[in-house]
């Protein structure tokens, strides 16, 4: 047994986690993106999309849903919006929610689509089993939601083909809202494309950015996400990292960038 081995086996998680984070800061480790989450489609219930805290994904679904609702309150009956990245169909189901007469095409991985069917069917939604980068439709949809979605594209070349089909598949005057961890920092990034590559190229398009804002005060994410905290202890702290967002930038902060574009 040679001394690494050793040191794998005994050194406490705490000390590994600390070791792991310390490396990110300077080795931005690429891989098969598509692979990683098809495996993550059998974590349970929320860990499947988010982080294994599942009291800290709830209290981001409640803010999730504030900043989705005024968007799709307002389309009118029979509207087709499209959730690229549905993963386990969380957020597909919450769109129904907050307007029940939207039709909705949600679009994964046929290992998370399994998941989602089952957890989270819907008579308004369409669960479509195909990779982000591929799936192309002629319908068009009122608003494209990405949440958390394009970011995980970590082969670039696949990632704008994403955002291409996107802004072909957007209807005249629809909204493309994002809400995804775009970073170029090795220790943040997913795919290394930060929040201004993804404007650049929507500007390209001939789309308008409509807002930018963000959600998830970064070192407070790191911190909760993956913790043992529960209840009121955890609630105070996602409560005060989201005050400090709003104090020190709520864009450049933010691990989730919020990023809305209407198609003219």
């Amino acid at each position: 047994m040679t001394y690494v081995t050793v040191a794998k086996k005994y050194t406490p998680k705490s000390v590994k986690r600390l070791a792991a984070r310390f490396r990110k800061l300077f080795i931005y480790h690429n891989y098969d993106s598509s692979q990683y989450w098809k495996r993550r489609a059998a974590d349970p219930d929320q860990a499947a999309v988010l982080w294994t805290n599942q009291e800290y994904n709830s209290l981001y679904r409640q803010d999730q849903q504030a900043i989705l609702e005024p968007y799709f309150k307002q389309l009118p009956p029979q509207e087709t919006v499209l959730d690229i990245g549905c993963g386990i169909g969380v957020v597909a189901s919450m769109i129904t929610h907050i307007n029940p007469t939207l039709k909705v095409d949600a679009v994964d991985f046929p290992e998370m689509i399994d998941v989602a069917k089952t957890k989270n069917a819907g008579r308004q939604i369409n669960y479509i089993a195909c990779e982000a980068e591929n799936y192309y439709s002629k319908q068009p949809y009122s608003i494209i939601l990405s949440s958390g979605c394009y970011s995980a594209i970590r082969d670039i070349s696949k990632l704008e083909q994403s955002l291409h089909y996107a802004s072909e598949m957007l209807a005249k005057n629809g909204l493309l809202i994002m809400i995804d961890p775009f970073h170029r920092w090795n220790y943040l990034a997913r795919a290394k494309y930060g929040s201004q590559n993804v404007i650049n190229y929507f500007s390209s398009k001939g789309l308008v950015l409509e807002k930018k804002s963000g959600i998830l005060f970064w070192p407070f994410r790191e911190w909760l996400a993956n913790s043992d905290y529960t209840g009121e202890r955890l609630r105070k702290r996602y409560l005060l990292g989201e005050k400090l967002l709003a104090f020190l930038g709520k864009h450049f902060w933010a691990d989730y960038k919020i990023l809305v574009f209407r198609k003219l």
